[in-house]
């Protein structure tokens, strides 16, 4: 009922219901979890392969945040989107609670493309101490700078180090999406995050 070859839109149905099971203030039903679990392990490996060299038990731990989100998943106002939904919430706050400490000691966001750099009258790009990479990004998300889902998408594609075309379409197949999307909200992100740069530092001063 949910496999490739269904409709999406019916597959979604069903994993829409299980959540109802399976949610506290729905049937609180366990076995509806079990299944939910063993139906999103794809996304859950996934999820675990781009986190991976944040810890050792990576699978482990979004298993756990993937079980606390069905479990308190606001089914009566989320009515579509159910599997993307729970796998973004579950990857929003693995990157805000415990992975957290971890992120900033593997990777520096750099608030400008890096063709920009070429530039000789370009300042120098701020060292990995001077930017808390999800502080900046948590303020940026809720500040309004930018949508938190172009904020991740920006850190996964700079952790992986490119914003060339091979990096793009690698991120753009995990996120289900085109390549020429990844461009476009990678480019608004980034001017917005320009903007904003001054208030940010005025802020963490």
């Amino acid at each position: 009922m949910v496999a490739k070859d269904v409709h999406p839109a019916r597959a979604d149905q069903v994993i829409g219901s299980l959540v109802r099971l399976a949610a506290a203030d729905g049937s609180n039903d366990p076995d509806a979890l079990l299944v939910l679990l063993h139906l999103l392990s794809g996304g859950v490996h996934t999820l675990a392969a781009r986190l991976d060299h944040l810890a050792d038990n990576i699978v482990t731990l979004v298993v756990g945040e993937l079980t606390c989100h069905i479990r308190k998943y606001p089914w009566q106002r989320r009515s579509r989107a159910h599997a993307s939904n729970l796998l973004l919430d579950t990857k929003q706050a693995l990157l805000r609670g415990e992975l957290r400490s971890r992120i900033r000691d593997h990777t520096a966001l750099v608030l400008m493309d890096p063709h920009d750099l070429a530039r000789r009258d370009h300042p120098t790009p701020p060292a990995d101490d001077d930017v808390d990479v999800v502080d900046l990004l948590l303020w940026a998300g809720g500040h309004g700078i930018a949508p938190l889902e172009d904020l991740l998408m920006l850190l996964d594609l700079e952790r992986r180090r490119g914003y060339g075309t091979a990096t793009r379409h690698c991120v753009a197949r995990d996120l289900g999406i085109n390549e020429r999307t990844v461009r476009r909200r990678r480019d608004r992100a980034l001017t917005a995050l320009r903007q904003a740069s001054n208030d940010y530092l005025a802020t963490v001063a």
